[in-house]
């Protein structure tokens, strides 16, 4: 998904330069995706996601992104939520519009623009590449049309792990807005525990629903 102002191509869902400080959560940055343990998520200059045992609850910031998380060695459990101004249907098209809010540096080609969402049953996420290549970060499961999108697939370090992922959106209408939010799933085995590239996903995926959301209501 702790609490976001905030809060998914295989949630990436790529994203890269062999000097970044942080981990790509879809790209390759600098080093192998599930080898060595990833070095900490850059944080947004103006973070959106507050820690939930450190913030307020969401029902009193209304265009917070509410989020919980549990982790074990072996689970990941994330949920962000946000309110946006927009319409549900609106809003499912930015989230499946996703080259246009996701972040470059968290791609394997260094531009958003290669990510593509095929926003049907069985439709991939996906990144074309300059050499001809391409990466599957996602693959649609449910898409219903400003209601609910889900996904299945591990992002970044996580593809190269046998991890089970599923990421899923739902869409509320909420007055003349909607009210938005997401869960990021893992279980499986991973080199060393889910738990210690929990926050590196988290970080990430937390700076995607902010970029969302600002995307979302300032198109």
């Amino acid at each position: 998904m702790k609490t976001t102002a905030k809060p998914v191509a295989g949630l990436a869902l790529a994203l890269v330069c062999a000097a970044c400080s942080h981990i790509p959560l879809l790209g390759r940055g600098g080093g192998n995706d599930a080898a060595a343990a990833p070095a900490a998520a850059e944080k947004p200059a103006t973070p959106a996601v507050a820690k939930a045992e450190a913030a307020a609850p969401a029902a009193s910031a209304p265009n917070a992104a509410a989020q919980a998380e549990a982790s074990a060695a072996d689970h990941i459990e994330l949920k962000y939520a946000f309110q946006s101004n927009a319409a549900p249907d609106r809003v499912y098209a930015a989230i499946t519009g996703v080259a246009r809010w996701w972040d470059s540096s968290h791609t394997y080609s260094g531009n958003a623009s290669n990510l593509s969402l095929d926003a049907r049953a069985g439709g991939c996420w996906c990144e074309q590449l300059a050499d001809g290549g391409s990466v599957q970060h996602m693959t649609v499961l449910s898409a219903m049309p400003g209601r609910m999108l889900r996904l299945s697939g591990g992002l970044g370090p996580l593809q190269a792990a046998p991890v089970t992922a599923v990421m899923t959106w739902t869409i509320k209408r909420a007055g003349a807005g909607s009210e938005v939010g997401m869960t990021y799933l893992v279980d499986g085995y991973y080199p060393g525990g889910l738990a210690k590239v929990r926050g590196d996903v988290d970080a990430v995926l937390g700076h995607q629903l902010e970029r969302l959301q600002g995307y979302i209501d300032h198109p």
